[in-house]
């Protein structure tokens, strides 16, 4: 049976596991370098700001959505943020991935959100699949761009 739910902090150790094996599966283990223990501050700690949801078949953990409120001063509303939606490669095909889509796209209704948007790897060809055959579109209108590390350092530490 497959069950959704919000997380709580006693699935910390599960929601650190699947980013590894997201990792693993693009051969990108390098970009996971967060602790177990930040990540249970960043979802549960006085001043979080992350969120998230599990997807379990039969019991066991086989998927996660972590995801975030940010703003459109435009409309003058929030915005969900999915940053990441795993499913274990076993568990691909059970709906669990669809299920997941579909508690965030009701989180983000219930929480007068104007719109929910996500980010997918360019070569990641069945995610995007996957998004478009639940209603995702993509736009092209933005691209994403990035400041870390020494240049953040650089332009924070500017006269």
């Amino acid at each position: 049976m497959l069950v959704i739910r919000r997380a709580t902090r006693d699935d910390v150790p599960e929601i650190r596991r699947l980013p590894l094996a997201f990792g693993r599966h693009w051969q990108r283990e390098e970009w996971v370098s967060g602790s177990q223990a930040a990540l249970d501050t960043a979802l549960f700690g006085p001043d979080h700001r992350g969120f998230a949801h599990i997807a379990e078949l039969d019991g066991e953990v086989v998927g996660m959505a972590l995801w975030f409120l940010t703003f459109n001063f435009w409309l003058t509303e929030p915005v969900l943020f999915l940053e990441d939606l795993y499913v274990d490669e076993p568990a691909r095909g059970s709906g669990a991935g669809e299920a997941l889509l579909r508690a965030l796209a009701a989180e983000a209704l219930d929480r007068g959100c104007a719109w929910m948007d996500w980010i997918v790897q360019t070569d990641n060809d069945a995610a995007k699949r996957f998004y478009a055959r639940h209603g995702g579109t993509h736009n092209a209108d933005f691209d994403l761009w990035r400041m870390e590390g020494d240049q953040l350092r650089a332009l924070a530490e500017r006269g």
